[in-house]
């Protein structure tokens, strides 16, 4: 898959992800999405804007999307992250496999390994 032929939603979760805007990052998921990161789930938009306050945009996070496949209903992206997180131990660089499902141009799902 192309990374110039992304649905929106996902581009848009990038744009917000690395501008930072949190509103607009927040408001890329369906009112019951589930995200899967560090093996914690968070179920509905608040849960999902208490996760990505606390561990992306409190630490910075940027994503710069190296790769993507469509695997089934998902769409597996590849980022590069950066940020001012403990990097003590990760890889250099951190590339995390970010898979959506995508519904109605909404997250409905988002795990990341």
């Amino acid at each position: 898959m192309d990374l110039n032929h992304l649905p929106s939603v996902i581009g848009k979760y990038i744009t917000a992800s690395n501008k930072p805007d949190p509103a607009v990052f927040v408001d890329c998921f369906s009112e019951n999405a589930v995200v899967l990161d560090e093996g914690k789930k968070r179920n509905g938009k608040q849960a999902i804007r208490e996760w990505s306050d606390q561990y992306h945009f409190a630490a910075n996070v940027t994503l710069e999307p190296t790769t993507a496949k469509k695997m089934g209903e998902e769409i597996v992206l590849t980022c590069k992250l950066d940020g001012t997180y403990d990097k003590t131990g990760l890889p250099d660089p951190l590339l995390l496999n970010y898979h959506f499902v995508i519904v109605d141009d909404q997250i409905v799902s988002l795990s990341i390994f």
